[in-house]
This record gives C-alpha cells, structure tokens and sequence, in this order.
C-alpha cells in the first residue's frame, strides 16, 4: 500500500531480474512506483513498463545532466518531442527530472541547463502536470527558486526529489506549492542538515523516494531497491515522532494524489 515516490526501474542494472525487484518490493508493503525520465531513451523504456504495469506511473524530462552533457541542437530535439510523451497510452503523469546541477556537470552548462528546465516548467504549465525537481550543487536552489518565482509553478504542483536543502528553505518550497521528497541518505546519522530539513516538512507535504538503483540506505545493496523504503520511512519516523506507518501511508497518498492515481489503497493502476 506504500509508493515509491521516485526511482529509475527501467534501468539497465534490473534487466536481469526486474520482476524479482517488483516481488520483494510488494513483500516489503510498497506496490506503486513513480518511474522517473531523464532523456528520450529512458521515455521509451518507461512507457513500455508502465504498459506492462498497472502499478508503475512515469514521468517524462530531460535531466540537467543530460542538459549539461548535450548540444543545443540534441537539447532542442529532446524538449521537442518531450510533449509526444503525455498523449497515447500509458502518457506520463508528470514532467521531469529537470532543474539544475552544478556537482555532477560543469558550470558552464548552467545557461543550457536553465533554458531546458525553463521549458519544461512551461509545459507542465501548458498540461497541467506536476513537475519533478532536480536541485544538486552551490547556487542551485537559489537559481531555482528564483527561476520558479518567475515563471510559475504548475498548478498541478511537483515534488523536490532526493531534497538536499536547508531546513530554512524548506518553507520557500512549501509555500510554492511544492512536496519535499526524501530518501536512502536521510537515514544516515551524519546527515544533520538534511535530518534537520525533514523536521521541519508539513506532514502533507513529504514524499518519500528510494530513487533505486542509486543512494541506497546504510546496510541495504549496493544496488538500492523500492524494498528499501520502509528504512526511509523509520529514520523519518525517528526524526519526526511518528509511526513510520502512518508517515509511508500518508505519503502514498499524497503521491497518488499528485500524479493521478486513484487513491484509495492497494490499487495504484491506471484509472
């Protein structure tokens, strides 16, 4: 009855036995996944599975590393056919990853990176979408904020994923409408900002994510798994004083909710 807000499923390191990693995750209580888009290929992959799955919903973007890896022509034909994956069957249900990343790519990219994470905020406005954020590196919660402000954010709202921010700057986001998602690196004890941070979310506001195959929990993998999620939820609960069940069926809801899923529990196909 759980959701894992945010994970990358159609990747290459579950060909081998992705519906192994379906079986322990529905054993571990998590039975809807939101499976998130970086470039074109990952779009087709995505659409496939959430073709083949009722409990897979998919979001489709063109990732600021990807942004940062590519040409402007290559960007402008990604953002060109991006809007071709919200018709058809099995559409994405939400636009993203995109936003802005100056750790894992250079600085210089930012000027491309901020005119593709400016056109996909226009299309989730134009669709009506929940967007999904990307923020990694100095300076980037500023520019994207600052960039959010300007433009608008959909009303259909979108989550932060993977939050890294301040505590201080959570209440910036809240207050544009947006969830605050939060996975394997907040069960980490040595990570007080961010265990900071997930304090001071509103109940309604926090999502929770494993973003598999990557950042799993302390003692879980290497490869990370939606099986993981319920070690997110007790560190939340820990930090916060509630029951990590209620926190993991709040958030399912919530999920479902944003990106369209029916929400009563258990059945997170499509409608």
């Amino acid at each position: 009855m759980y959701v894992d807000a945010h994970d990358h499923l159609d990747d290459a390191s579950f060909d081998a036995d992705r519906d192994a990693v379906f079986t322990r995750a529905h054993a571990a209580g998590v039975t809807g996944f939101v499976v998130a888009g970086v470039d074109p290929a990952s779009w087709a992959r995505q659409r496939a599975l959430a073709r083949a799955r009722d409990d897979v919903r998919w979001t489709a973007g063109l990732h600021p590393m990807r942004c940062g890896q590519l040409d402007d022509p290559a960007c402008d034909a990604a953002l060109a056919a991006l809007p071709d994956c919200f018709a058809g069957d099995a559409p994405a249900s939400g636009v993203g990853e995109t936003g802005l990343d100056t750790h894992f790519v250079p600085r210089d990219t930012l000027d491309r990176q901020l005119r593709c994470f400016r056109a996909q905020i226009d299309l989730a406005r134009r669709l009506d979408r929940p967007i999904v954020l990307h923020i990694v590196g100095p300076g980037t919660h500023g520019r994207v904020l600052d960039t959010l402000r300007a433009d608008g954010v959909p009303a259909a709202g979108g989550m932060v994923h993977m939050y890294g921010g301040s505590a201080e700057l959570v209440r910036a986001y809240v207050g544009l409408g947006l969830c605050l998602s939060f996975g394997g690196p907040v069960a980490h004890p040595k990570a007080r900002r961010l265990r900071a941070a997930a304090v001071e979310v509103p109940p309604d506001r926090l999502l929770l994510e494993t973003d598999a195959p990557d950042l799993a929990p302390a003692g879980f993998g290497p490869r990370n798994e939606p099986a993981s999620l319920p070690i997110v939820a007790a560190a939340l609960a820990a930090l916060r004083g509630e029951p990590a069940e209620v926190i993991l069926a709040r958030a399912a809801a919530r999920t479902r909710a944003l990106f369209g899923a029916p929400l009563h529990p258990g059945n997170f196909g499509r409608s």
